[in-house]
């Protein structure tokens, strides 16, 4: 969530005063404006501005509308990886010792737990609040480990794919020749006019290429425990633990992707840092719906009827969102050119 996206993809979609908070602090203070009469009328007024200033600004210059010529530069000759097999692979409570390794701290004591600057130097320095908050979240993690009170759960899986046009078709492993679903994805309207699709070998070359799909949770009981913390006055530690689980869960995606990086043929180099993976610096991406290249949350409606995550405990609600909240879907491309973009570049 960003600010922008709250103003221009949430906010309009409700009657009611929506806000966006960048942390649990400003969360609080907003909380608190919101409690008080004289100031839950300024933030009313804030929003009205907001709106309207929104609205003078120029309109967005409308672009022709893009044919099926139009495509990205990204190589159509790059090599096929073909994975060892298009089983669904399942994987249940997941060693949590062998998820932290891959829990970003950054994300996890910055964006969700509202500390600013470098988590890494801060720690190093010896910074009080920093320590404190991040021998919380190592106690939360003890507990979890001994208790068993985070329980990891992932599957993933292989399909054969290509594209045609926009569309990227998804095939049977069983039967290539049926396609189970296609997807349809936004192209950028300027340069360097990429597309998901671009990332697999079309249709007409003839050639297979094949999509990864992965679905992770963290999330069972989480809330339940959280709600029971606030309920005794422990409102750090109730903080602390959902942030955890979300930040296990970011980090068993990563870990089930590097899995299958490994299994596809293009394992990452060997020197390849922690903080280099989640910047992603390996090859291929992984992209989870709702976010810019693909920003239709529906699209998690035949992601659920590929992989089944029910199996692991994963819902989906009547709005396409994952339940428990802990909870990670991605799809996954090998191309070596794959890159992360926004489809709204303008």
């Amino acid at each position: 969530m960003t600010r922008k996206f709250t103003k221009t993809r949430i906010r309009p979609e409700y009657d009611g005063l929506v806000l966006y908070a960048k942390d649990a602090m400003d969360g609080l203070d907003l909380a608190n404006r919101l409690m008080n009469p004289l100031e839950r009328v300024k933030l009313e007024e804030e929003v009205r501005q907001e709106a309207e200033a929104a609205v003078a600004v120029a309109p967005k210059q409308e672009l022709p509308e893009l044919t099926r010529a139009v495509r990205s530069k990204i190589s159509a000759d790059a090599p096929v990886f073909t994975p060892p097999d298009l089983e669904r692979h399942v994987l249940r409570n997941y060693p949590l010792g062998h998820i932290v390794p891959y829990v970003n701290m950054q994300m996890l004591l910055g964006h969700h737990l509202g500390l600013r600057g470098s988590v890494e130097a801060q720690l190093a320095a010896g910074d009080k609040r920093t320590v404190e908050l991040k021998e919380t979240v190592d106690d939360i993690l003890h507990q979890a480990m001994v208790e068993g009170t985070i329980a990891p759960h992932a599957m993933y899986q292989f399909f054969p794919a290509q594209s045609r046009g926009n569309d990227i078709l998804i095939y049977d492993p069983q039967d290539p020749s049926s396609v189970l679903h296609t997807f349809t994805f936004p192209r950028q309207n300027v340069e360097p006019y990429l597309c998901l699709a671009d990332f697999l070998k079309p249709v007409d070359s003839g050639v297979m290429d094949y999509v990864g799909f992965l679905v992770v949770t963290a999330g069972h009981g989480v809330r339940e425990m959280s709600t029971e913390l606030k309920d005794k006055g422990d409102y750090l530690r109730s903080h602390a633990l959902q942030a955890v689980a979300l930040e296990v869960a970011e980090g068993l995606a990563e870990r089930v992707h590097h899995m299958m990086r490994d299994t596809w043929g293009f394992p990452d180099p060997a020197d390849m840092t922690m903080k280099q993976r989640h910047g992603a610096r390996y090859q291929g991406i992984r992209v989870s719906f709702g976010y810019p290249a693909c920003p239709d949350l529906e699209d998690q409606g035949p992601l659920f009827k590929l992989m089944k995550p029910e199996d692991i405990g994963v819902q989906l609600t009547d709005g396409f969102m994952m339940e428990p909240e802990a909870s990670v879907s991605a799809m996954v491309f090998a191309h070596p050119e794959a890159q992360y973009f926004n489809v709204e570049k303008q």
